[in-house]
């Protein structure tokens, strides 16, 4: 239990940009709820397929009905706020997948996956997903090691620069060397 002033407190480490991140387990499945200490002006839910969403996710949500009309064919839970819930899990799960791949920790995508694995023990199929979140893992890794081939060539390059500099310094003092060297003689210097 925290008391609300300590909740507050600017100090306490709470509260991240006027918000609280919970984390709870119910039956199986995992849900992040956002408590935020602002009013939230809308309050009111649509009905899309049975899923009560806000009105910012109306659109995402039949979507991704039009794109997969069976994924919740076979969804169980009935209460119409575990719905949301996992309804919002899901489209928590596509934001992250939208993300920069070079932007997402590897602790990122572990959530992902044990969400996905939560999402789908309440019936929804969601083999769509695994396969973009795998997507997405294979990207994040060619980036990786597209980076550190890039730091090493970049390395390399330096190197390469610097000899080239050294190499041309020389060519410069052996052509100084040559001109002075390659003067003949007048007949004051011989006699």
């Amino acid at each position: 239990m925290i008391l609300l002033p300590n909740l507050h407190a600017k100090n306490a480490g709470y509260l991240v940009n006027g918000e609280v991140k919970i984390v709870v387990e119910i039956n199986d499945l995992e849900c992040l709820l956002i408590l935020s200490t602002r009013p939230s002006p809308v309050k009111e839910s649509i009905d899309v397929n049975g899923f009560q969403v806000l009105p910012s996710q109306v659109e995402s949500v039949k979507c991704i009905f039009e794109r997969h009309p069976d994924f919740a064919s076979k969804f169980r839970p009935k209460n119409r706020h575990l719905k949301s819930t996992y309804m919002t899990v899901l489209l928590g799960l596509i934001k992250t997948l939208c993300q920069l791949p070079e932007e997402l920790t590897d602790d990122d995508l572990d959530e992902a996956s044990v969400a996905v694995s939560y999402v789908e023990n309440g019936g929804l199929r969601l083999d769509w997903l695994e396969k973009k979140l795998a997507e997405v893992k294979a990207k994040k890794k060619k980036v990786e090691t597209g980076k550190a081939r890039l730091q090493r060539a970049e390395e390399e390059l330096q190197k390469l620069n610097q000899k080239c500099l050294e190499l041309k310094a020389f060519l410069e003092k052996e052509n100084a060397d040559v001109s002075e060297a390659n003067v003949p003689l007048s007949f004051e210097d011989v006699v």
